[in-house]
Parts: C-alpha cells; structure tokens; sequence
C-alpha cells in the first residue's frame, strides 16, 4: 500500500503538507470544527469512560502514557495527537491514556474531524501519513522487545531522557514520574532486573543518582 501510494505521490511532499502541525492548524480554524484546551492532573486518566471513543487530543505540553492491558507501554509524542489512528474503527479503544504528569490538551469531537476529512479531496492522506508513522513505531517495538534486557533498559533511558529529559551539564535529569516500575514496564523487564541493571549502568558512568534524582549522560550509551 505505501509504495503503490509513494509512486503517485512524492513522500516529502505528503510530510510536509499533512502532516501533524498542518493538520491541527487547519482543524483550530474550521468554523465546523469545535475544540477546548483543557488540563489534565498528574495520575488522572484523559477519559473517565475508558470505553469512549468520543475524543481525539492533541498533547501541547506534559508526559502521557498509553496503558495496553494494564500495561504502560507507549509515551506518547508531545505536539502530536492521541486517537487519531483509532479514527476508523468501531471498536472500542484497547488502551487507556494516562497523565504521568499534568498535560494540557486540545480536545476535539471525533465526529467533526472524520467529517472535516472526509470533506477534502485529500484528507485521507493525513490518515495515510498517521497511520504509517505508527506501523513505522511498532515496526521499532518489535525489534526492541529481541533485545537483551539491558540494552532494553539503557535504550529506554536514552529515549526519555531525549525526549523529555532536563538538560544540565551533567546530562539530562530524568522526569521523576519514571519511576522504576515504569521503567520496568516500558522495557519489558522485571523491577527488579531495572534496580540490577541501574548498577551496571552506573558503574559504565551512563546513569548517576544525585538525590531523588536520576541522571542521564547522553552521549556515553552503547544503543543497539
């Protein structure tokens, strides 16, 4: 399907007219289109019903993480939406979106974007482009989850302490929401290899604990 659609359309073209921040431009000034910018506490699930399918959200600002049977697996972009890859399915969702830390989100009806969407010529395109984005994703899970624990845990760090970590001259400090059992999940281990792992971390100079706080020494992993 992609390479059929590649050889019409030129692929930079696509990403550079459909994307996320063209899209969400054009659904803010859609008269059809409503919306509010709401905030969600730390801990607080995005929707009460976690069978909803009502929302799609656009993450300005803050850490959520996307749960899969109980389970976090996902952290989600900032300046990206949640729900959008969900747009075409009756089913209800198979996860829930938690706030790690307090988020603040655009909420828009689902409804009005499937209309606004399916109203332009090429609006399926934006639906093109999220959805390979996500298969390009699991593509990656999948070769993470064939790699040896610790290179699991060490590329978990680098991941979050790239994306959301707080650059210091030490390195980047890592958002205290990732605690071990959260690690521990998002990297497919036990907490308890997490605590083993850290001290092998530790003595390669890769992580340093300072207080409560973990940091991360960009530039020192060894990313399989």
């Amino acid at each position: 399907m992609y390479l059929e659609l590649e050889e019409l359309y030129n692929m930079k073209t696509i990403q550079s007219k459909f994307n996320e921040g063209v899209l969400l431009e054009q659904l803010l000034d859609n008269p059809h289109v409503t919306s509010q910018i709401i905030k969600i506490k730390k801990g607080a699930n995005f929707s009460a019903d976690s069978t909803s399918q009502d929302s799609v959200y656009f993450l300005i600002k803050g850490i959520a993480g996307l749960h899969y049977n109980n389970r976090l697996l996902v952290i989600a972009d900032q300046k990206d939406f949640i729900g959008l890859d969900d747009l075409l399915t009756k089913d209800a969702p198979t996860y829930t979106v938690e706030a790690l830390e307090e988020c603040e989100v655009i909420v828009f009806d689902r409804h009005e974007i499937m209309d606004f969407l399916f109203s332009m010529q090429e609006g399926w395109l934006y639906l093109y482009l999220n959805e390979k984005k996500h298969h390009e994703i699991l593509a990656k899970k999948i070769q993470f989850l064939h790699k040896k624990g610790i290179d699991r845990l060490t590329h978990t760090y680098y991941d979050l302490a790239t994306r959301f970590g707080e650059p210091t001259v030490d390195g980047n400090i890592l958002p205290k929401c990732f605690n071990l059992k959260r690690l521990a999940e998002i990297a497919n281990i036990s907490p308890n290899s997490v605590a083993s792992f850290n001290e092998v971390l530790k003595e390669r100079n890769f992580i340093v604990k300072k207080g409560a706080s973990c940091i991360v020494r960009i530039g020192t992993e060894k990313i399989i």
